[in-house]
């Protein structure tokens, strides 16, 4: 049936764009370290507050743990691609 990427894996910004996960935002080079963490903050808020129609807990814990090790990359100033 084909391969399903979780919605949850995605995050549409209304300013900032479309991302299909955490790390494309982390190296975004067009995006200030300030912006980052806004759209990191605004798609971590959107999973905890269930605004996903996903029924598949894992990928939304999977998706929420990525973007907390994404919020701690850009902190620590490490925004390089990291291949993949």
């Amino acid at each position: 049936m084909g391969s399903h990427v979780p919605k949850a894996a995605h995050f549409n910004h209304p300013v900032h764009g479309t991302y299909t996960c955490p790390n494309e935002l982390v190296t975004d080079k067009r995006l200030s370290e300030t912006e980052k963490q806004m759209v990191i903050e605004a798609w971590s808020n959107s999973l905890k507050h269930g605004t996903f129609e996903e029924r598949d807990i894992r990928s939304i814990k999977a998706t929420a743990r990525t973007l907390s090790f994404a919020a701690t990359r850009l902190a620590a100033g490490n925004t390089q691609s990291r291949g993949g």
